[in-house]
């Protein structure tokens, strides 16, 4: 991404999220997005995942300037490319949990008897095959999130993008699912990309990428 800026007007006066921000991704790994609450983390990811356009500047992914397509070729470009969990999920609660995992490849107009097959296995994976009949509001918050966390990778996304996946959890629950993300980075070799405050996240990234005001004080 290239001198990306994100400016807002709220109650008549403007609020600048992104200043300028250029930063090269790499093709895969784990990296972290850090910085304290109102340093433009969630604006980035949104940013980056086709969610938001910016006020200016490029966002590039595969030689492919996104900030630049229509609304279809966007829409199509994400369902390929890009897994995105916001910092708070929904779930379709009329679903099951192995219905809602498997959505993501149902859009994608893979079989269904496929589809299914792929969830059930990712659904055991992260160590809830015993509840994939249950709705989402018979899960505790814990699994609530794996189960997003298994929606979001489903199908194997080159880009993942995670928004602070530990933020509502408990130490044990948050390191399940740090193993867990940092599991799958290494056996499908993708880009993870995530916000957290997440120590164990933290210590295994690729790279680090410091925020504050919008700007990038910082590279680790």
């Amino acid at each position: 991404m290239d001198s990306v800026s994100k400016r807002y007007v709220v109650a008549g006066k403007e609020v600048i999220a992104l200043d300028s921000l250029t930063i090269d991704f790499p093709e895969r790994g784990i990296v972290v997005i850090a910085g304290p609450s109102g340093a433009g983390k969630t604006t980035l990811i949104r940013i980056i995942s086709g969610l938001e356009s910016p006020t200016s500047g490029s966002v590039f992914i595969d030689g492919l300037e996104i900030s630049r397509l229509g609304a279809y070729e966007l829409a199509w470009f994400r369902r390929k490319k890009i897994g995105f969990k916001p910092q708070d999920p929904v779930l379709i609660p009329q679903l099951t949990i192995l219905e809602n995992v498997a959505l993501p490849l149902l859009f994608n107009f893979v079989d269904r008897d496929k589809a299914i097959q792929s969830a059930k296995e990712l659904l055991d994976e992260v160590g809830l095959s015993a509840r994939m009949d249950h709705k989402p509001a018979q899960l505790s918050g814990g699994e609530y999130e794996r189960v997003c966390l298994a929606q979001t990778i489903i199908g194997s996304p080159p880009i993942v993008i995670l928004d602070e996946p530990t933020a509502h959890l408990d130490l044990e629950n948050s390191k399940k699912i740090a193993s867990i993300i940092k599991r799958k980075q290494r056996e499908t070799q993708s880009l993870f990309i995530v916000t957290t405050l997440e120590q164990s996240l933290i210590e295994g990234a690729d790279k680090i990428f410091n925020l504050m005001n919008g700007r990038l004080v910082k590279v680790i």
